[in-house]
This record gives C-alpha cells, sequence and structure tokens, in this order.
C-alpha cells in the first residue's frame, strides 16, 4: 500500500511539474483529478451549487495562473483547497456584506421617507429585488465597495475599478435615487389602501 501511496505521489508531482511547464494536457489532467473534489467542498461551502460551479472554475483558473508558486509539487492537494477555501471564503463575505449594505441602506432611506419601522422587512426585499436586476456588474462592484467592510471612498473604488471618479459617483446617484422613488412610492400606495380601507371604499370589491 505504500508503494502505491509513493507511486500516486510520484505521478502527482510529475502532474504538477508539466503544468508548470505550461503543458495543457497535464493540466486538463489535474483538473480532471481534482475537480470534483473542488466541487463538492465548495457546494458546502457556499450551500448554492450553481454559484459553487462558478467557483471551482475560478479556483482552477487562479490556481494554474499560481502553479508556479508550489515548491512541492506532492503537496499541490493541500495547496490547492487552500485556495478554493479563500475563494469561497471571499464570495460568502461578499454576500454577507451585500446584505448588510441593503440592510443599512433601507434603514437610511426609511428614516429620509419617514417610513415606519414595522416596514423595514418589505424596504429590505426592494432593495435585493433592485440589486438582483442590476445587469451591470459594475455597478454591484461599486455598491458592495461602498458599502461593505471596510467602506471604501468614491475615489477608492474609482481608483481600485480603474474608471473615473465622475462614473462612480453618478452611478451611486442614479441608484439611490431609483431606491428613493420606489420606497416612497411603495409608501404613498400603502397609505391609499390604508385610507380606502378605513372609507369602507373596497368592502364591497368595487367603489362606493
Amino acid at each position: 500500500m505504500r508503494i502505491d501511496r509513493v507511486s500516486a505521489d510520484s505521478e502527482l508531482a510529475e502532474l504538477v511539474r508539466r503544468g508548470q511547464a505550461g503543458e495543457q494536457g497535464a493540466l486538463r489532467a489535474l483538473f480532471d483529478r481534482f475537480h470534483r473534489n473542488v466541487m463538492a467542498f465548495c457546494v458546502v461551502a457556499t450551500r448554492d451549487r450553481e454559484l459553487a460551479m462558478d467557483l471551482t472554475q475560478d479556483v482552477f483558473a487562479r490556481a494554474f495562473r499560481s502553479l508556479n508558486q508550489v515548491r512541492q509539487p506532492e503537496r499541490f492537494p493541500g495547496w490547492l483547497f487552500t485556495i478554493a477555501g479563500n475563494v469561497c471564503h471571499s464570495r460568502v463575505g461578499q454576500e454577507i456584506r451585500q446584505r448588510e449594505f441593503l440592510e443599512t441602506l433601507a434603514l437610511e432611506e426609511l428614516s429620509e421617507t419617514s417610513g415606519a419601522p414595522d416596514e423595514e422587512t418589505t424596504q429590505v426585499r426592494i432593495l435585493k429585488e433592485l440589486l438582483a436586476r442590476e445587469t451591470d456588474g459594475e455597478m454591484k462592484t461599486i455598491l458592495v465597495l461602498k458599502y461593505g467592510d471596510p467602506e471604501h471612498t468614491t475615489r477608492q473604488i474609482a481608483e481600485q475599478l480603474k474608471i473615473p471618479h465622475g462614473t462612480v459617483t453618478v452611478k451611486l446617484m442614479r441608484f439611490r435615487s431609483t431606491i428613493k422613488k420606489r420606497l416612497l412610492r411603495l409608501i404613498a400606495d400603502d397609505k391609499a389602501v390604508s385610507s380606502a380601507a378605513g372609507t369602507g371604499e373596497f368592502a364591497s370589491g368595487r367603489p362606493t
């Protein structure tokens, strides 16, 4: 058994060395050998199979870009799963920061629009829906950087994304404006419904 283990380690080390030399066949062999286990790891870490599939690709992309950093090829599996852990931790942390950002922003908008405390859940839901519908990947990144932890200034965001500072500020202003309009509309609708209910307008299913 020990001989088989040594043989397997030697074979793996050889694959890693060939991959470091840029041999595509070796990289494919490493992917085929480990991608199921990495995928399973990502599923457990994120509890989202579709997201785990994307993260698995990201893990191997990062691993292969940095493969020359592996000094002991036989320890490739441990090194690979360290990368997987970092990728999943980063993504899960991003999701948490995004939720915290939405909740914080919801409370800010509620105070500005005089929303009632018991409307918080609805406001957060609206914010989540807006973000989910956002097709501009750059916009989503701006929001997470602006309201995440640590919070970035608009200038820091512009420098990190290598885009004009004005682009960052305009996108943030437009997003907040959209949120405020939706919240104001919701509050107005709620008041109208409450008023109609108070007068019995909907009691018979049609205006009296």
